[in-house]
């Protein structure tokens, strides 16, 4: 296997990225989506990177704007604006000379959101799987009390504009992971969008599993079923 650093422009903002590339010609590749205060360098998203290189699937994963080594400020993320970060990414995926064409995209928490919306707007889009998912946002009220700051009122504004419950209903060959008892995102949510998704899907739920996946046997779990799935549709 062999890393490459990565990087694309979005909003006129440099992001950043680490792409794990396998040993076998033109692999397909999974665009792997960090969550809201989160980064490509969390240990799950690195431990991805490479259990899934190790078996012939290429990873990319990147920091958002405000995020990591990307430029910008946290406070002004909003939904379209990691939706333009994903979408340099996958542009980038797609023109690489080292990589196939069948691309899936792997979201945690809100990157599994800005993966539903992708997922519902790009047919090149082969396979979706989501991590502790919200099927949709809390409004700012609640949200501050959940400790979500610092987040600025056009993020919720902007939030209005996508509708994951009826995005992916466009949406085929999607499985679902999620914790029993996910401290953020309510099991209810994942129950939701799995209801909506088209088939093929499945969706796991991780007994007494938290919103991390900080159990290393459910996280273990979840990094080869994640896998499966995008060996069986990419």
């Amino acid at each position: 296997m062999a890393i490459e650093f990565i990087s694309a422009i979005s909003e006129g903002r440099k992001i950043y990225g680490i792409l794990h590339l396998p040993r076998s010609p033109s692999p397909p590749c999974v665009i792997a989506s960090h969550g809201l205060f989160s980064s490509k360098d969390s240990e799950k998203f690195a431990q991805i990177g490479e259990y899934f290189s190790a078996r012939g699937v290429a990873v990319i994963r990147y920091d958002h704007q405000g995020c990591g080594e990307s430029e910008g400020e946290i406070s002004e993320t909003t939904v379209s604006s990691r939706l333009k970060d994903l979408e340099a990414m996958f542009e980038l995926a797609v023109s690489h000379p080292l990589l196939g064409n069948r691309i899936g995209l792997l979201g945690s928490s809100m990157g599994g959101f800005s993966s539903i919306i992708k997922g519902a707007m790009d047919p090149r889009v082969k396979a979706l799987v989501l991590w502790a998912t919200p099927s949709h946002f809390a409004g700012k009220e609640e949200g501050d009390k959940k400790g979500v700051s610092p987040l600025k009122e056009t993020f919720y504004q902007d939030m209005k504009k996508y509708d994951a419950r009826q995005a992916i209903k466009k949406i085929a060959n999607c499985l679902i992971l999620h914790g029993e008892t996910d401290e953020l995102v309510p099991l209810p949510q994942a129950k939701e969008l799995y209801s909506l998704a088209s088939p093929p899907k499945h969706l796991e739920v991780f007994e007494g599993g938290d919103h991390r996946f900080t159990n290393p046997t459910h996280r273990r779990r979840a990094i080869e079923m994640s896998l499966e799935w995008f060996q069986r549709y990419l």
